[in-house]
C-alpha cells in the first residue's frame, strides 16, 4: 500500500495493488475512514483557543465551531510549524513557554529565563538559537523627568531586571540601591515611583504554523 501526502492514508494503486494483503487492504480502509472523520471533525472557536506546541502540516484544516454572517467556514494551514499563541504584553511567563510575534515573523519563540513581558513586544531575533532579553533601554539617570511607562536599567549594565516607572515625577540626585528591592515591588526614587520586573530571556526555536481563515459568510 502507498500513503497519501495530506492525511497519511494507506490506500492501494495500480503499482501496489500485486503486493497488497487483501485483509490488511480492509483494516487500512477502515482506519482512513476513522482519520478523516476525526479530520472532519476538527473545529475550534478561535485559533488562539489551540494547545501550544502542536505540528500542524499545510493544507490541515480547522472548522469554525460558532460561524455568523461575516465570519469565516474555517482555517487552513498555509505554512507548516508549530503552534503558539502569540506574546502578550505585562504577562508572567514561565520557562518553556512558546510565543510566536504579534507581527508575524514565522519564528517560534521559547522562554529559557522566566520573567514579565513589557508594555510593547520586544524585537524579535530571527537567527535560531539566539538568545535576547525582552526588555531593552536606557539606564537610569539624576534628576530626570521620567513619565508613566518609561523603563530603566542600573548604571551597571545589569539587565537581569527592569523598571517601569508607574508615577511620574524627577528622579533623585543619588541612584537608588536596585539590589535591596524585591522584584514585582513598587518604591520611590526622588518622587518617581518604580516597580522592578524580572527581565524575560527569549530564543527562536523553531518555525511557528500559520493558519488563514476560507471562505467568508456572507
Amino acid at each position: 500500500m502507498e500513503t497519501t501526502d495530506q492525511l497519511d492514508l494507506n490506500i492501494t494503486t495500480e503499482s501496489s495493488f500485486s503486493d497488497d494483503d487483501i485483509k490488511q487492504t480492509i483494516v487500512s480502509y477502515g482506519d482512513n475512514f476513522k482519520k478523516i472523520e476525526q479530520y472532519m471533525k476538527n473545529s475550534t472557536n478561535s485559533i488562539e483557543d489551540l494547545s501550544d506546541n502542536k505540528l500542524y502540516k499545510v493544507g490541515h484544516i480547522l472548522w469554525n465551531k460558532t460561524p455568523v454572517i461575516t465570519s469565516f467556514v474555517g482555517w487552513v494551514v498555509t505554512r507548516e510549524g508549530i503552534q503558539a499563541k502569540n506574546w502578550l504584553p505585562n504577562k508572567n511567563y514561565s520557562i518553556g513557554n512558546l510565543v510566536k510575534p504579534p507581527v508575524d515573523n514565522g519564528g517560534l519563540y521559547e522562554c529559557v529565563v522566566d520573567g514579565k513581558s513589557s508594555t510593547t513586544p520586544p524585537t524579535f531575533l530571527t537567527v535560531l538559537d539566539q538568545e535576547f532579553y525582552e526588555v531593552t533601554g536606557s539606564t537610569w539617570r539624576n534628576e530626570f523627568n521620567y513619565e508613566v511607562g518609561n523603563l530603566v536599567f542600573p548604571t551597571n549594565g545589569n539587565k537581569t531586571h527592569y523598571y517601569i516607572c508607574e508615577t511620574a515625577g524627577y528622579s533623585s540626585p543619588t541612584e537608588p540601591e536596585w539590589a535591596s528591592i524585591k522584584n514585582d515591588t513598587a518604591f520611590v526614587d526622588g518622587s518617581v515611583v518604580w516597580r522592578k520586573a524580572k527581565n524575560i530571556i527569549w530564543k527562536r526555536v523553531g518555525t511557528n504554523c500559520e493558519f488563514r481563515p476560507f471562505g467568508k459568510i456572507e
